[in-house]
């Protein structure tokens, strides 16, 4: 048999959870063939650590920069600029994680700030001919109307929509990546848009620290548990787990060079 490889194409790892035990984290995902890790950075402070750390081995660890919508009401004209110098940065890969959150954000002036940064971000991405990685949260509409508007090379990460409206993104050309939702016994949504959309347009994420898959539900999320992710995505499409692992990969390669 085949030895697996396996992508996480969204991974908080430089977050305080894993201060406690770096290393040994990152052996696990080692140990489990996760081979392939995006690192999502959402402060300068952050992206400078992730930078200086994935030269450890640039193979296996790529950097995303991005300013989160919930944090667009603190940005100041200097720490956009600053972003915009950290974005440029030959070493940041995608610009992420970026879009709209309207779950905790009810002013219609500051959704309105999230939607012109929101607009910023995947411009700026467009001009640095880098991918963008998009949060959506009970935003659906407004999301997809600002990416059809403003088309670049991007997925919609930790997707939750309907299936129907994943058709439409993929349409457009975006990818889907799927988390730990996938494996829920609730997860209507998610099974459908696995089950239903192209597999070429398939991405597999832990979102890690948050939403650990079945049956690590309810402990900190981390990169050694992408195998149960795509472990599910395989039976939900009725094919083998080697095949979904190499579908993923093949996916992420074509999206990080931008190939059609």
């Amino acid at each position: 048999m085949k030895e697996l490889h396996y992508l996480d194409s969204h991974a908080h790892i430089m977050a305080e959870e894993y201060q406690e035990d770096f290393e040994e984290m990152l052996k696990r995902a080692e140990d489990a063939h996760v081979d392939r890790i995006m690192i999502i950075t959402l402060s300068h402070e952050e992206t400078m650590r992730a930078l200086a750390f994935a030269r450890r081995d640039p193979g296996r660890y790529k950097v995303a920069a991005g300013i989160f919508p919930e944090d667009v009401k603190n940005v100041s004209d200097e720490d956009w600029q600053v972003f915009e110098k950290t974005a440029a940065d030959p070493e940041v890969t995608c610009i992420g994680e970026i879009g709209l959150d309207y779950y905790w954000e009810k002013d219609p002036e500051i959704r309105k700030l999230q939607r012109e940064y929101f607009i910023r971000q995947i411009e700026l991405a467009k001009k640095l001919n880098k991918p963008f990685l998009v949060h959506s949260r009970d935003a659906i509409q407004d999301t997809y109307d600002i990416m059809k508007a403003h088309h670049g090379r991007g997925l919609m990460h930790c997707y939750s929509g309907t299936k129907e409206m994943a058709r439409e993104f993929v349409k457009l050309g975006y990818y889907i990546a799927l988390g730990g939702a996938v494996t829920f016994k609730n997860a209507r949504h998610s099974v459908e848009v696995c089950a239903d959309i192209d597999e070429n347009y398939l991405l597999s994420e832990t979102d890690c620290p948050y939403m650990a898959p079945v049956p690590k539900r309810g402990k900190r999320n981390e990169p050694s548990y992408i195998p149960y992710i795509v472990n599910k995505m395989a039976e939900v499409r009725g094919v083998s787990e080697e095949y979904m692992a190499e579908v993923i990969d093949r996916n992420w390669t074509r999206f990080l060079e931008g190939k059609e």
